[in-house]
């Protein structure tokens, strides 16, 4: 008889082999759907922007496409052309997007952006519109989100020449899947030309400032202090226990920035006022000027909180500190004035200045 000879795989060849299949599944899958989503996302981004090119299109050839004086008014007509399922304004942008944003900032390293703060134009970078019209956030029927300003001053565009051109007077940012991850520029996420966020807190001109900080924090600079060097003029003064001003000038410092010159504080003031007649002023750092008024793109929506009195950084004496004070009215008549006071007053707040 002859025998016959089974072949078969053991058990640990089995093993091998599944833990072989699982390296490489491990190595190639992830790559896969990378790939995958990366297509699925530039293709819903180039069908977006279709999409409302088509909407402004037949909005110009309704007649519908300017005149607006904000952002909620545009969103009337424009809900009208485009299915939005649900419209929220700018002090609730996040019922309708993602609470964060990444994007990349200095060196192409991430930031986070808070959607919560991009309630102007100006907020998400178009500076260049004279305008701090509002934003609004919504929702479309394909799932996709959107933040949204409207440019008030849209020109004029001809309905059988100019098409599509008035696509420029939005500023806007997409994201092409909702609220699902990763909520990153440049893979689910779309910005319009002119759109860009920085990791400054609050761009004012060509400056960079922080949001308004309450002063409610003091700093020990007495002799002996690990805080004594904040105190530049000497630690031995009677407020070094409560020197509120070097909590002020402490977080800031925190936040890789500094309280501002007198100078500084002098541009501040010379990029928010006019004269009486709308002319450019210069403010120096010591000047108290009169007789102003806000510039018109300031004038509904300032960047600082007026009616503050505002920390430099250079001491007047031992015990006191200079500071700028910005009238609060927006029309003629208001005055920006340079006065010293006490390193313990807390009625005078924080306002840092970075790169």
């Amino acid at each position: 008889m002859y025998k016959i000879t089974r072949i078969a795989f053991t058990l640990a060849e089995v093993l091998i082999t599944l833990a072989i299949i699982g390296v490489v599944a491990a190595l190639t899958i992830p790559s896969l759907v990378k790939n995958h989503n990366e297509k699925a996302w530039y293709t819903t981004k180039v069908l977006w922007e279709k999409k409302l090119i088509e909407t402004v299109k037949r909005m110009n050839v309704d007649g519908v496409m300017t005149g607006y004086d904000s952002t909620e008014d545009f969103m009337n007509s424009f809900k009208q052309y485009m299915k939005v399922i649900k419209l929220c304004n700018n002090n609730d942008i996040n019922k309708c997007y993602s609470p964060k944003v990444v994007t990349t900032g200095k060196d192409a390293d991430p930031i986070e952006i808070e959607t919560v703060n991009l309630t102007s134009a100006s907020s998400m970078g178009l500076t260049g519109w004279h305008t701090n019209t509002n934003t609004m956030s919504f929702v479309v029927a394909d799932g996709s989100t959107v933040i949204m300003a409207y440019q008030p001053e849209c020109p004029y565009a001809d309905p059988i020449e100019d098409q599509g051109s008035q696509v420029s007077c939005l500023g806007y940012m997409v994201d092409v899947n909702g609220k699902k991850g990763p909520n990153r520029v440049g893979k689910d996420i779309l910005l319009s030309s002119g759109v860009a966020f920085s990791n400054c807190d609050n761009p004012i001109g060509n400056m960079c400032w922080s949001t308004i900080i309450p002063t409610l924090r003091a700093i020990n600079t007495c002799a002996g202090s690990e805080y004594e060097d904040l105190d530049s003029s000497g630690s031995s003064n009677s407020y070094c226990a409560t020197n509120y001003w070097a909590g002020s000038k402490l977080t800031c410092q925190e936040k890789d920035m500094s309280l501002p010159t007198r100078a500084q504080l002098g541009q501040l003031a010379s990029e928010l006022y006019v004269d009486s007649n709308g002319n450019e002023v210069t403010i120096g750092a010591t000047e108290n000027k009169t007789n102003l008024k806000l510039k018109d793109k300031y004038s509904l929506n300032p960047p600082i909180i007026l009616d503050r009195n505002y920390w430099s950084d250079e001491e007047s004496s031992t015990d006191t500190v200079y500071y700028r004070a910005f009238d609060p009215s927006s029309t003629v008549a208001s005055n920006v004035s340079t006065y010293w006071g006490s390193k313990n007053y807390t009625g005078t707040v924080t306002l840092c200045i970075g790169d």
